[in-house]
C-alpha cells in the first residue's frame, strides 16, 4: 500500500483513503502484487510471504491463457515486477510454492494520462512530449484534437496540456492512438479551507502553548531558501502541529539548490505574474515522526532533516523534493481541467476529471470503488513525475527507490542494504527498467 503523504491527503480529500496499487482487476489468485525481493536462486517475495519456484513452475503473461515452464518470463521475476501467482499455499512462514505466475508485461499494457507538457522534445510533425512520467510520441496514426486556444499541433509548448492514450514501444516511448491539446488557462474554484488554500503560523522556537504566531495565507514567512534565518522558528501549516524549521544555513541552502534544480526550465522562466507560474520553495524541518515530503499547495516543499540525514546522496534528497513539485504539478491538474470540461469530450470528461476536481459529481456514477482507484493514480502518477523530474535535472533517478526504501522503517537497521522495498519503490523500479534502462554495466 502506497503511504498517503501530506500532499495526496490534500488531493484525495474527497477521494476515500488509498489502498494498493492494483493494476488489473482482482482475481482468484491467491498471491497478487510486486515483487519486493529476489531470493537466489528460486525465492522471490510478494506481499510479505516467500513464493518457491521449482523447475515445474509455469509462466505467462498477465491478460493471455498460455504458459510455459521455459518462457523467458521466468527471468523477469526483478523487484519491481508485478505477478499474480497460484499454486500450493502453505502455512506461513514455510513458502508458498508456486505453480503459475503470470508476469505484468508494461510494454503490452495501454496507458493514459493527462498531464502538463514539461519538455518538447521533438516538435512538430514528429512531436516528442514529455508530459505525465511519459515520453509520449505523435505518430502518423494518432487521432489528434485540440480544445479551445489550441489550433494546431505546431503551436504546442510547454505549460500547455496533453490527455493521451497509448502503448510503450521497445524503448518505453508512448505511441499515441489519441492525443488532445489543452490550453494552459488555470482557473478559479472554491478550494477547503486548511486542505487546498492554507495558512501558515510562525513564531519563535521555543514557544509554547498559545504563545503569539504571526499568520500568513498560503506562504512562509522566511527568506525564500531559509539561509539568512538567524534563529530556530517554528511553523504550523493549516491544521497540523507545530515543528521546528532550523537555522542551519548549509542544510537549508542544500535543500533550496536541489529543490530549484527539479523544477521543470519552463516554470523558473516564466514571469512572475503568470497565474501558471508556481512560487516553489523547498525547506528542512525538525519531524522524527514525519518519514515523507509535506507538500503545500502553493509551492512550498518540507522535508524533514532526519530523514535527509538518513540518505547519502543528493540523488536520494532529490528524489522526495520531486514528490512534492509533483504534486504542485497535480493540483494545477486540477484547475486545468476544471476549467476546460465544458469544451472537453465526455469521454475524457469521465476519464479524468473526477479523479482531480471534488465537485463534478463524476464519483456518483462511477461505480463502487471508483474513488480508491482514482486516488491509486494519482500517487502511481506522482511517483511517475518525480523520476522523470529527476531524470530531467540530471539526479539518478536510479536512486529514488533506494530512497523511499530508506524513508520506510521507523528506524534504520544495523545494515540498511536488507531493508525490503515499499511499494512506491516496486512501482517506481517497474517504471525503471521499461523507461530509463540502464546497461549491463551500471
Amino acid at each position: 500500500m502506497f503511504r498517503i503523504g501530506p500532499c495526496l491527503k490534500l488531493l484525495a480529500f474527497f477521494l476515500l483513503a488509498l489502498p494498493a496499487l492494483h493494476l488489473t482487476a482482482q482475481t482468484s489468485f491467491p498471491i497478487e502484487g510486486y515483487v519486493a525481493r529476489v531470493i537466489p536462486p528460486s525465492t522471490i517475495e510478494v506481499q510479505g510471504r516467500q513464493v518457491l519456484l521449482t523447475p515445474r513452475t509455469t509462466f505467462g503473461a498477465m491478460g493471455t491463457e498460455t504458459t510455459s515452464s521455459d518462457s523467458p518470463l521466468r527471468k523477469e521475476l526483478r523487484v519491481g515486477a508485478y505477478v499474480q501467482v497460484s499454486g500450493l499455499n502453505s502455512d506461513w512462514p514455510r513458502p508458498f510454492v508456486a505453480d503459475t505466475v503470470m508476469v505484468h508485461d508494461l510494454h503490452a499494457m495501454k496507458v493514459a494520462g493527462l498531464g502538463v507538457i514539461l519538455r518538447v522534445i521533438h516538435p512538430a510533425p514528429d512531436a516528442l512530449f514529455e508530459a505525465d512520467g511519459y515520453i509520449v510520441h505523435i505518430v502518423p496514426s494518432t487521432k489528434v484534437s485540440f480544445a479551445e486556444g489550441v489550433s494546431s499541433l505546431a503551436a504546442v509548448a510547454e505549460n500547455s496540456w496533453i490527455h493521451f492514450s497509448g502503448v510503450r514501444n521497445k524503448d518505453g516511448v508512448v505511441e499515441a492512438d489519441r492525443a488532445q491539446f489543452l490550453p494552459a488557462k488555470p482557473t478559479k474554484f472554491k478550494a477547503a479551507k486548511d486542505l487546498e488554500i492554507v495558512s501558515v503560523k510562525t513564531r519563535p522556537a521555543g514557544a509554547v502553548g498559545n504563545a503569539p504566531a504571526v499568520v500568513a495565507k498560503g506562504t512562509l514567512v522566511t527568506p525564500e531558501d531559509g539561509s539568512a534565518l538567524e534563529h530556530d522558528q517554528q511553523v504550523k501549516i493549516g491544521l497540523g502541529r507545530w515543528r521546528t524549521l532550523p537555522a542551519d544555513q548549509p542544510l537549508q541552502q542544500r535543500i533550496h539548490r536541489i529543490g530549484m534544480a527539479l523544477v521543470p526550465e519552463y516554470q523558473r522562466k516564466m514571469p512572475e505574474t503568470d497565474p501558471s507560474k508556481i512560487h516553489f520553495r523547498f525547506f528542512a524541518v525538525e519531524d522524527n515522526r514525519l518519514r515523507t515530503d509535506i507538500s503545500m499547495l502553493d509551492g512550498v516543499v518540507l522535508i524533514p532533516r532526519q530523514i535527509v540525514e538518513r540518505f547519502s546522496s543528493d540523488d536520494e534528497v532529490a528524489a522526495l523534493l520531486a514528490d512534492g513539485i509533483a504534486c504542485n504539478l497535480q493540483r494545477q491538474t486540477a484547475r486545468i481541467v476544471a476549467g476546460n470540461r465544458i469544451v472537453l469530450s465526455t469521454e475524457i470528461t469521465a476519464d479524468i476529471a473526477g479523479a482531480f476536481v471534488p465537485g463534478l459529481g463524476m464519483l456518483a456514477f462511477a461505480g463502487e470503488g471508483a474513488a480508491e482507484k482514482q486516488a491509486d493514480e494519482l500517487a502511481a502518477e506522482r511517483l511517475r513525475m518525480a523520476l522523470a523530474l529527476m531524470q530531467d535535472a540530471g539526479f539518478d533517478p536510479w536512486q529514488a527507490p533506494e530512497a523511499w526504501r530508506l524513508t520506510d522503517p521507523r528506524k534504520l537497521p544495523a545494515d540498511p542494504s536488507k531493508l525490503k522495498y515499499p511499494d512506491e519503490s516496486c512501482y517506481q523500479l517497474s517504471i525503471l527498467s521499461v523507461q530509463y534502462p540502464r546497461s549491463p554495466a551500471s
